[in-house]
C-alpha cells in the first residue's frame, strides 16, 4: 500500500489513495519500523490521498506522537482541500505540519 523511499535521515511515505478502516492496519504495519527510529524526518506525501477515515486519523496521530518522541519530525505534503478540511475539523491541523 504505502511506498516508502529512504534518503539518509529523510523518509518519504506515499500514502496512496485511501487510508480507511480496511487498510489502516496494513498502512500502520508498513510504517511501524520507521516510527521507532531515532531522529528521522518523515514526509507523508498525500498528493494521491482522496479519503481518510477515523482509523486513518488514528494512524497519523500515532505516527506524529512516536516520531516526535524519537526526536524526529513529521510533515504532510500535497494535502488536497477535502483532506485538509478533515484535519481542520478534527483539530489535527493544530499539531500537524501540513504543507
Amino acid at each position: 500500500m504505502a511506498e516508502i523511499v529512504r534518503n539518509e535521515n529523510k523518509i518519504l511515505v506515499k500514502t496512496g489513495v485511501r487510508i480507511d478502516t480496511i487498510n489502516a492496519g496494513e498502512f500502520e504495519r508498513e510504517i511501524n519500523p520507521i516510527l521507532a527510529e531515532q531522529g528521522v524526518d518523515v514526509e507523508f506525501d498525500c498528493s494521491e490521498l482522496d479519503y481518510i477515515s477515523s482509523s486513518g486519523l488514528r494512524v497519523v496521530l500515532k505516527a506524529q506522537k512516536m516520531i516526535s518522541a524519537n526526536k524526529g519530525q513529521l510533515k504532510l505534503t500535497g494535502v488536497k482541500p477535502q483532506i485538509k478540511k478533515v484535519f481542520d475539523m478534527t483539530g489535527f491541523s493544530r499539531f500537524l505540519k501540513i504543507n
